[in-house]
């Protein structure tokens, strides 16, 4: 096969697989938006009837609960399961895809409290699999990593993959980038993924020295605060598997379901990845007070891992997103005059990313590339400052390897 051939066929995988994600996603909206209407799912509506909540959140998670009771074959893999199997497709565990699929839908238009990310990467991993079987397994592996140009910056598809084939960059991995990002936003897919929130938000940029230390000095405080947030998720997560909840106990996606149906009742900002809620936030739309918001982060967090391991599989980059910025408003409201939005903001998601995900490289591509140049110094100082906790906690203080 010639390498210009090579090229157009992976150019023209990556623009398949991420056309069909596009229209995948595109269609979990628009039922979320006919069942909840939009006020509900940009997080505007603080009166979602309870009844009404709890029916549809408890409807999903018994119908989850059925899906899944054959056991964990049937569960959604996470990002790196899917990387993990297509690095080392002989040995991937056998996994039921159209229940995984299926579920993973259900939990998005349900409103679980996880991100899009996870689903849509498997469904461009499915899709160049289908078109190429096992002809050309580095020109599936590099569509894979070209999809995940989804958001907008296909440098994230390079950093989470990390692949060693570097003689295959230019015949397989531009291709399959630009492929998979153009395919993808041919259909409107990158405003699906990322609601458009920052796009045409005002920039506020530091214009004297009293600004430049604010700026640096609230990067570094939301540096600790998002590596704690990190902390927790990590630790509760780790709490959560070793109890091996749906081995023991088969409805548990219902009792999630329920939790989540109660508490979006009162905490409109918990439910959903938060991609539609992150503009109206941000611009205080939703007139809740400093607390509140810090609070809906909290117990964002806590269903974010509840569901991930009781059946309402996801993503995380974009829960983490939403709940790093609701903590930022909040804190921002409290001390007005330390820094700007966007280095709470900015310094909370870098720190959450590194503590969670455990590299620099990723954490500031997603730092930037979600805040699209918002707060660009507050991403830095907190990843820098994450990563100087992560380094020099005493062992067995820090926090368990990410999954």
């Amino acid at each position: 096969m010639t390498q210009l051939r090579l090229s157009s066929l992976a150019l023209l995988t990556g623009a398949i697989s991420g056309a069909g994600v596009a229209l995948f996603m595109a269609l979990i909206g628009l039922i979320t938006r006919q069942l909840w209407g939009d006020p509900v799912v940009k997080g505007l509506d603080g009166q979602i009837p309870l009844v009404w909540s709890i029916a549809i959140c408890g409807g999903i998670g018994l119908v989850l609960s059925q899906l899944h009771r054959a056991g964990d074959h049937t569960l959604l893999p996470e990002l790196p399961e899917t990387i993990a199997d297509l690095r080392d497709p002989d040995h991937a565990p056998p996994r039921d895809n159209g229940r995984a699929i299926l579920g993973a839908a259900l939990a998005q238009i349900g409103g679980g409290s996880i991100g899009p990310e996870a689903l849509m990467t498997r469904l461009a991993a499915l899709l160049s699999q289908r078109i190429w079987r096992d002809r050309d397994h580095e020109l599936k592996f590099a569509a894979a990593a070209g999809s995940l140009g989804l958001f907008g910056f296909p440098l994230l598809g390079g950093a989470v993959v990390q692949t060693h084939q570097r003689r295959d960059l230019i015949a397989r991995w531009i291709p399959g980038a630009l492929g998979g990002l153009a395919g993808f936003a041919a259909f409107h897919g990158i405003d699906q993924a990322s609601g458009g929130s920052l796009q045409r938000m005002a920039y506020s940029w530091p214009s004297n020295l009293g600004e430049d230390l604010g700026t640096l000095s609230s990067g570094a405080l939301a540096g600790v605060v998002g590596w704690g947030l990190g902390w927790l998720l990590l630790h509760w997560r780790n709490w959560l598997e070793r109890r091996q909840l749906l081995a023991h106990w088969r409805w548990w996606p219902a009792l999630t379901g329920l939790l989540l149906g109660i508490t979006m009742h009162w905490l409109p900002l918990v439910p959903f990845a938060g991609e539609e809620q992150l503009r109206p936030l941000l611009e205080g739309a939703g007139g809740t007070g400093s607390f509140l918001f810090i609070i809906s982060a909290l117990v964002k967090l806590v269903l974010m891992g509840l569901c991930l391991e009781t059946g309402w599989r996801g993503g995380i980059f974009f829960p983490l997103f939403l709940i790093a910025c609701a903590v930022g408003v909040g804190l921002h409201d409290l001390w007005p005059g330390l820094g700007s939005l966007g280095s709470w903001c900015g310094g909370i998601t870098g720190a959450i990313y590194l503590t969670v995900l455990r590299s620099p490289l990723v954490a500031l591509i997603l730092g930037l590339g979600l805040l699209q140049g918002h707060g660009a110094t507050g991403v830095v100082v907190g990843v820098a400052v994450a990563w100087l906790i992560t380094h020099r906690s005493p062992s067995g203080d820090g926090p368990p390897p990410a999954q």
